[in-house]
């Protein structure tokens, strides 16, 4: 009977965190793609990701990234709106967003740019995520 109670509460747990490993590569593909669409049409250049951690949790997924140029170096904020925010050392090459699955695409509901803080630290409050996909070390 023990062993019921602690597979049972083992597969509860389970299905309340987030899931990394779950992440397909198709639905990788489109959650990258949101997120490139939101940092491309911000900075007017084409990025690449490298990802650091996806986890996606109950129709939301959280992304953190370093930021990339088509040839894999790190981007530069030359030219773009952030290019006074970088030189005065105000800029970073991290990318962090959420995004929402609605209507069978993921949504970017907020990202930063260059962050060099912790933004996401009321994400959960402010739009209704869950908790867990934030928990944990996010700069892994």
């Amino acid at each position: 009977m023990a062993l019921l109670f602690v597979t049972i509460g083992s597969a509860l747990h389970a299905q309340q965190r987030p899931d990394s490993s779950a992440v397909g590569a198709s639905e990788r593909k489109e959650l990258l793609d949101a997120a490139r669409a939101s940092v491309q049409t911000q900075l007017h250049k084409p990025v690449r990701f490298a990802v650091k951690q996806l986890r996606q949790m109950a129709g939301w997924a959280f992304l953190h990234a370093s930021l990339l140029d088509p040839n894999d170096r790190p981007i530069s904020y030359a030219d773009t709106a952030y290019a006074t925010a970088d030189r005065h050392g105000q800029k970073s090459g991290t990318y962090v967003a959420l995004l929402r699955l609605e209507h069978g695409r993921w949504i970017v509901r907020v990202d930063r740019i260059g962050a060099t803080d912790v933004p996401w630290t009321n994400w959960s409050r402010d739009y209704a995520a869950p908790a867990a996909l934030f928990a944990g070390d996010a700069s892994d």
